[in-house]
């Protein structure tokens, strides 16, 4: 998951992601959230508003998604998760 600190358009932003637990979909479209009984930060991010997060299958790299308002968005991609 993603948090960010936001206090207007113009930064500052900073971010983090953390390991906070799973969110699974069974076939029958059941979806479980498991979550981490100890959370841990994976990455901060000073300077960036990550917001978005998504582990691809079969790679240990997340895309982390940004959004600096005025500043523009990029595209990360950091070893957060498991292959």
């Amino acid at each position: 998951m993603s948090s960010a600190s936001d206090a207007s358009d113009d930064t500052p932003f900073d971010s983090a992601v953390s390991d906070a637990g799973r969110v699974t979909v069974s076939a029958a479209g059941r979806v479980r959230v498991a979550l981490a009984p100890h959370p841990t930060v994976l990455g901060a991010f000073p300077g960036y508003k990550a917001e978005a997060v998504e582990c691809p299958p079969g790679t240990s790299d997340a895309l982390l998604g940004t959004d600096d308002e005025n500043l523009g968005g990029y595209v990360r991609a950091m070893p957060f998760c498991g292959a």
